[in-house]
């Protein structure tokens, strides 16, 4: 008979900057390998559908924080509650800790240091040094560990592989009088760790985009690969890994790469939400990005994180919508049949588009011409 674990089970939250969806097997990615995130997802429940009601920089996580309060710090918790119970860590520097430390018994704000070239080894990256230091904080007594990471928005530094742009292979030409053909000249990206952020034009490279992509899928293997480090170091505590991401990335949807960058599109706002038990299930309706501390409330109260009443809930348009507050946007509105921007404040003159969801994922039909009484339903909603 197999021996049971007489140490309490810890609930994980991993949250990240710049995370998109586009990247992760378990949304359907097909270049890119996320074995560790989508072993998380074919045991637990994956929302298809996690829409952001914030588009600024760094707003979805301290209203994460700020409404997470309550579950982390309870009104019944005693004075002399034990300084590891409750832990939270941060690589990011635009985010501040306050006096209280959002009600954590731990906060931890690391201050790495950052290189302009790729590290050499896994051990020696941002986001490795960030969840060795979170696995070092843990004890027998730890009931909730938070890692919050803005690298995949600020800092590309996995180490270059043969298989990453900007690394030229060539075969040495045995008979230098039989020369081969002349080829165009291939495209790679400077050894920066700086991620793009930039609109996309007809004169650049064909092979830019695809560079770019694989040098964020490279951050995500990274991210993946500390993801199994941690589980594995973990298994004894019965680990609910909860990974979600606090804001999108532009991966040439619309022509822009970059982080917060080009008008507001659905891949900024969608983002990625899964939690490691309670599945397999996937959650195919619209669901606000605000419900995470309650989340995280029935992760450590080890009850139900979605009921058959919630996930066979209908989703009619007048029920169901997430208005998403933006720095450039004047109004946006998803639902579960549209998503609704206008850009009229960035633009500086009227600018509507309508997608048909949940369809049109990337927005790549605006059909805005076809179904004005849609926008002018959008438009009166105060």
């Amino acid at each position: 008979m197999p021996k049971l674990s007489l140490r309490p089970p810890i609930a994980v939250v991993i949250t990240l900057e710049g995370l998109a969806t586009s990247a992760l097997g378990c949304y359907g990615c097909s270049w890119n390998d996320t074995p560790a995130i989508d072993a998380l997802a074919a045991t637990g429940v994956v929302w298809d559908r996690w829409t952001s009601p914030i588009d600024r920089p760094g707003g979805l996580i301290a209203r994460w924080l700020e409404d997470s309060r309550a579950v982390i710090a309870p009104k019944d918790q005693p004075d002399d509650a034990d300084p590891a119970a409750t832990v939270f860590l941060t690589d990011d520097p635009k985010l501040t800790l306050p006096e209280d430390q959002f009600g954590f018994a731990q906060a931890i704000a690391l201050e790495p240091t950052l290189k302009r070239l790729p590290a050499e080894t896994v051990e020696s990256t941002v986001v490795a040094q960030a969840f060795a230091s979170a696995i070092s904080t843990v004890t027998a007594k730890t009931r909730l560990l938070w890692i919050h990471s803005g690298m995949l928005r600020d800092h590309w530094d996995a180490p270059a592989s043969d298989d990453d742009a900007g690394e030229q292979v060539t075969e040495p030409v045995e008979d230098q009088t039989q020369l081969p053909p002349a080829t165009a000249e291939p495209f790679f990206l400077p050894p920066s760790t700086d991620p793009p952020a930039r609109r996309l034009s007809e004169s650049d490279d064909p092979d830019l985009l695809f560079a770019w992509m694989q040098r964020y899928a490279a951050q995500v293997r990274l991210l993946d690969q500390m993801i199994e480090l941690l589980g594995d170091s973990l298994r004894s505590r019965r680990p609910t890994i909860l990974l979600a991401g606090a804001s999108g990335f532009s991966l040439g949807e619309n022509g822009w790469l970059g982080h917060h960058v080009g008008p507001l599109r659905s891949p900024d706002i969608r983002l990625p939400m899964l939690v490691s038990r309670g599945g397999p299930l996937r959650v195919p309706s619209l669901q606000s990005a605000t419900d995470l501390p309650e989340l995280i409330q029935r992760m450590a109260g080890i009850r139900p994180l979605v009921t058959p009443t919630q996930w066979c809930r209908p989703d009619d348009a007048g029920a169901l919508s997430v208005e998403t507050e933006s720095d450039r946007a004047v109004k946006a509105v998803t639902t579960s049949n549209w998503f609704y921007v206008d850009d009229a404040e960035a633009s500086g003159r009227s600018s509507e588009h309508l997608y048909v969801k949940p369809d049109d994922v990337n927005d790549v039909n605006d059909i805005s011409r076809l179904r004005r009484e849609v926008l002018n339903e959008f438009a009166n909603v105060p």
